[in-house]
């Protein structure tokens, strides 16, 4: 009975798949399937667990392949990994930033593998196209530039182009990462929302304001800055490695700050709106708030600072 049972509901959620499938070629739909695509194979594993889930993925290739294109099937690895890895998280009843930190680990692997179909089987060079987008995008802000402020010098543009070139190429990993993490988060609240209605769970996230980072971030935050101020060969490996460690960690701080904001305010009983304010703040006006909801992360990581309110 429990075999059949798994049988049925497989062939349900592969039907549900390709159907995403085919909705992901309209254009206004595309956005909302690449979140909606793993779901299926959450709820698989989520009840079944990975092996039912690995069988599922290699079903849904085939028919997808047969009935499609070989070409849909990097988007298939990116959701079925991702989904994979949410699902095993939920299936062992992990809390749900531990789900989201497997979640964004497992689309990371999904891209990778769909990183090595694209450029091997296929034969497209997805670094060669990468740069030439960034090439052209950096070539209209430069022109942009030219007209705003015409006393620039041909040489300042172009010493300017190969600037925002070269950190747009090497900050490759941190764009998958921070991808990654977005997709999974999303993709975790749908599947939360969902299973909360059909199967009468109480998945959730926790308030934004509980989010605290293990110590020892400071430490990999501090070694980052110690490779970024080595001066390292440009272009070379250690320098790509440094960049990209050095940002994302940075992230990690940066939320770990705009969380104790969040806490502070829910303290001190501040208006809601006061923190979402800061955010928004921040995210017009980077270049100077940025840095001191870093250093407030790093504070609070370091010192309990959250541990010492009342």
């Amino acid at each position: 009975m429990n075999q059949s049972r798994k049988v049925t509901e497989g062939a349900l959620m592969i039907a549900i798949v390709m159907v995403l499938l085919v909705a992901s070629f309209l254009p206004i739909l595309s956005l909302i399937s690449m979140f909606v695509l793993p779901v299926p194979f959450i709820f698989y594993v989520k009840r079944h667990g990975v092996k039912a889930g690995l069988i599922m993925t290699v079903a849904v290739a085939i028919i997808s392949t047969l009935l499609m294109s070989m070409m849909i099937l990097p988007g298939v690895l990116i959701a079925a990994a991702g989904g994979i890895f949410i699902g095993y998280a939920m299936y062992k009843r992990n809390t749900a930033y531990e789900t989201l930190a497997q979640g964004t680990f497992g689309f990371i692997v999904g891209m990778l593998l769909a990183f090595v179909f694209i450029q091997i089987l296929l034969d497209v060079n997805i670094v060669s196209e990468y740069e030439n987008i960034v090439e052209d995008s950096v070539s209209m802000s430069a022109s942009m530039i030219e007209s705003v402020n015409p006393s620039l010098n041909e040489e300042d543009i172009t010493a300017l182009q190969e600037t925002q070139i070269s950190l747009l190429k090497q900050l490759i990993p941190t764009f998958m990462v921070v991808f990654a993490l977005a997709t999974a988060f999303i993709t975790q609240w749908i599947s939360y929302k969902l299973l909360n209605r059909i199967e009468k769970e109480k998945f959730s996230f926790p308030p934004f304001r509980e989010l605290q980072f293990p110590g020892a971030i400071i430490w990999i935050y501090l070694l980052a800055l110690i490779l970024s101020v080595i001066g390292f060969e440009e272009g070379s490996t250690m320098e790509f490695g440094a960049q990209n460690l050095l940002m994302i960690v940075g992230i990690a701080l940066m939320l770990q700050g705009f969380s104790f904001i969040f806490h502070f305010a829910h303290i001190k009983r501040i208006a809601k709106a006061v923190p979402i304010l800061i955010v928004i703040a921040t995210i017009l006006f980077p270049g100077i708030l940025l840095y001191f909801i870093r250093i407030l992360g790093i504070i609070d990581i370091g010192f309990r600072l959250r541990g010492r309110l009342k």
